[in-house]
């Protein structure tokens, strides 16, 4: 699987100093402009054909690393590798899936996901969610896999998310859980994007709050981004 090299074309104002600067010292909303429009160029042919990639890798890669056979996912919007296809097939595999859902502070829970799931409107953001017992962040202690969202992942596996944070702040609170031994362990953190979007180190900015990804899963397989 190789990294995609080419940098970001970011657009520049007029500036001879704006002009000198990289895609990581663009701003981050900038990037994700950019990186949008990629994904609805691709077209639905051809985002539903990695999508189906994707979720024939992610099935026989779970087989190795998922041996409670539970993990996250997420619903799928607007030009996101789509995602629906893929929970079918987790279910139908036998998977216990669970999907985020938005809360006050940008704080995320979690409800069960099966066919058929009621949804109703989120009250803190413009989706649907499914209703159902919400659980928080000490469900990961018994969750194998987070398939994590991203506009982009790096050869380090730094993530460029939605701007919301809410991940962010999520992988963080696994992470003193599993710290403090509340948890076992914490789950191993995939995310999901498309070819293009797995770029070489460097190619967005990373802040100190951003959290980083073990791995991630594209078209072409998943790919291990830690030692």
């Amino acid at each position: 699987m190789n990294v995609n090299e080419n940098p970001l074309e970011v657009p520049r104002s007029g500036s001879a100093d704006a002009a000198n600067k990289t895609a990581a010292d663009a701003p981050k909303d900038l990037i994700r402009g950019v990186l949008r429009a990629k994904r609805r160029e691709l077209g639905a042919v051809e985002r539903d054909r990695q999508a189906a990639a994707m979720a024939g890798h992610l099935l026989h890669w779970l087989g190795e690393h998922a041996p409670r056979k539970t993990l996250t996912c997420f619903l799928s919007y607007g030009a996101e590798p789509p995602t629906g296809e893929l929970l079918q097939a987790l279910d139908a595999a036998g998977y216990t899936v669970y999907v985020p859902v938005c809360e006050p502070q940008r704080q995320l829970s979690w409800v069960r996901w099966f066919p058929g799931v009621a949804m109703g409107r989120s009250s803190v953001a413009p989706i649907d969610e499914p209703l159902g017992e919400r659980f928080g962040a000490s469900l990961m202690g018994e969750v194998d896999v987070v398939l994590v969202p991203a506009q982009a992942v790096d050869g380090r596996g730094e993530r460029l998310g939605q701007g919301g944070g809410y991940y962010d702040r999520f992988i963080a609170a696994t992470s003193a859980l599993a710290a403090a031994g509340t948890i076992e362990h914490a789950p191993k953190l995939l995310s999901m994007v498309f070819e293009h979007e797995l770029m070489e180190a460097g190619s967005f900015p990373v802040q100190e709050f951003d959290q980083p990804v073990d791995a991630v899963l594209t078209a072409a397989g998943v790919r291990n981004l830690t030692a």
